[in-house]
Formats: structure tokens, sequence, C-alpha cells
């Protein structure tokens, strides 16, 4: 189990560093994005500020009587912003899984990693992968939802007790199995979209029943690979917030070096989304090939009692 955790790792680094092009792409279309977000509260910020002597003492210290009066006088500007998000956000989501459709058949075919194949890929599998996107909102909702009901439950049962102890390990309970449904969820709606396209079928229901059997007969090397990049993303994340914390806020040029230390962590995550489906790739190769391999050989000695 070991040895073949540590094989999907390997190969899954390699796979991404082979195909580190799309990083660029993934990178450009979050820059793109943000850009658009940026642009209405830039334009407010330029229409107040581009006169006005505070401009240069707002490089130094936050005034806060500044900042009422604005909000007051663009209020209306700004409460458009939460839907420009929400379609921003939407649209987004979507293109993700043009580039999921697209990684997958990449890295299923290593020696044809081109772009052509990438967008060729994306093309055939996004309304597959938008299917199972969609399957896998629901159960996120239902789990929220279900958190929300219990903590409601929980406050009732503890609102005349003072046993704080159990009322803290309930509520810590709580949010552990809501982390690892959660993390379930994603794990098997990758390996959900991997079946989907490597055996490049429509069926969402036998799908979802092969990615059952897969997770049952190899969930702990599945699910070890899966938590071994979940736990490298977040030493990556955790490395940025130390150095982030160490930046100085002052004087106001050193936001440039935050900036550039946020898009290498956005860049990170977007490798360590590759490294997902590159070693699940990998692991869905291996595990089904051993799976045929035992099945053929069965049916070879079944074969050969009958004669």
């Amino acid at each position: 189990m070991i040895k073949t955790i540590r094989n999907a790792l390997v190969q899954g680094f390699r796979s991404n560093f082979y195909n580190a092009k799309f990083l660029a792409l993934f990178w450009g279309l979050n820059a793109s994005l943000a850009f658009i977000l940026s642009i209405p509260v830039y334009n407010t910020l330029f229409e107040n500020l581009h006169t006005s002597l505070l401009n240069d003492r707002l490089n130094t210290s936050f005034d806060y009587m500044w900042y009422i009066q604005f909000r007051n006088l663009y209020e209306s500007n700004f409460s458009q912003v939460p839907f420009l998000i929400y379609g921003t956000l939407g649209v987004y989501l979507l293109v993700q899984q043009f580039y999921v459709g697209g990684l997958i058949s990449v890295f299923n075919n290593p020696k044809k990693s081109h772009v052509v194949d990438f967008f060729y890929g994306g093309v055939k599998f996004w309304y597959r992968m938008t299917k199972v996107f969609l399957i896998s909102l629901i159960f996120f909702y239902l789990a929220f939802q279900l958190n929300d009901y219990l903590g409601t439950l929980l406050t009732k049962w503890f609102i005349n007790s003072e046993d704080v102890f159990w009322e803290f390990i309930l509520r810590s309970l709580r949010y552990v199995f809501l982390f690892f449904f959660l993390g379930f969820v994603m794990m098997f709606s990758d390996y959900l979209k991997m079946n989907l396209a490597i055996k490049d079928h429509h069926k969402i229901f036998k799908g979802i029943i092969e990615t059952t059997l897969l997770l049952k007969s190899n969930f702990h090397i599945i699910f070890g690979t899966f938590l071994s990049v979940s736990i490298f993303g977040a030493l990556g994340a955790l490395a940025y917030n130390f150095i982030e914390r160490e930046v100085p806020r002052t004087p106001y040029y050193f936001l440039i070096l935050s900036f550039i230390l946020q898009q290498m962590l956005i860049i990170f995550r977007m490798f360590v989304r590759m490294l997902f489906y590159s070693t699940g790739v990998f692991l869905f190769d291996e595990l089904s090939a051993e799976e045929v391999s035992v099945d053929s050989q069965e049916e070879l000695f079944k074969n050969q009692e009958e004669i």
C-alpha cells in the first residue's frame, strides 16, 4: 500500500511538472476574473480620490471617517458588487469543469500531452464533469444543512446545562465529521469524473457503482494518497501564512511583495489541484488494471476447469 501511494505521488509530481504550462492558463483565468471584479471598486475609488488630498494620506494611514462617507456615498454601487461576484463565481466554476476534463484527458495519455488534446478533452468531457459537479453541490448543501441542524440541536440540548466539556467535544466532532464528509464527497466526485472520462461513457449511475466498488476495494490506497496531497497543500498554506505575517504593511510599496506572495499561493493551490487529478488518474489506471487482470485470471481458470 505504501509503495503504491509513493509511486502515485512520484508519478503525479512528474506529470504536474511536465504539464506545468497549463498552470499559466489556470492563473490567467483567475487573474482575468479578479481583474473584472476589481474594475467597479477601482473606478469608484479613482472617482472619489483622484482629485483629493486624502489620496496621499491613505497611503500611510487609514481614515475611518473617510471610509464611512465613502460607503454612504457609493452605497448603490456597492450593492451591485455581490451579484457580480456570484455571477463571476458561477462562470469560474463552470470553466473549471472544462479544465478538469482537459487535465484528465492529458494525464490519461501522457505521451500526447499537447494543448490541443487538453482543449479537445475539455470540450468532450465538459458536460459530464458539470453533471458530477452539480450532483456534488447537492451533497455539499445537505452536509451544511445537517451541520446547522446539529448545531441547533446541541444548543437546545445544552441550554440548561453547565457541562462545558462535553458541549465542546460534541461541537468539535460536528465540524470534524463535516470536514471528513466534504473531503469524501470531493474524493468520490473526482474519481467519478475520472471514471466517466477514462472509460468514456455518459452513464452517471453506472459510473457511481463502478467508483463505489473501486473505492471499496482500494479505499486505504486512494484515501492515503488523497490525504497526502491534502497535507502537502495544507503545509504550503501554513508556510504562506507564516511568511505573509512577517511582511511589513508600511511603507505601501511592500504591498507589491504581498501581491507576489498571494499569486504564488494561488499558483501553488492550482498545482495541488492538478496533483489530485494526476495521482488519481495514475491510481485509477493501476487499480483498474489490477481488477481486470484478476477477473481475467479467474475466467481463465474457470474455462480450464470446464475443459
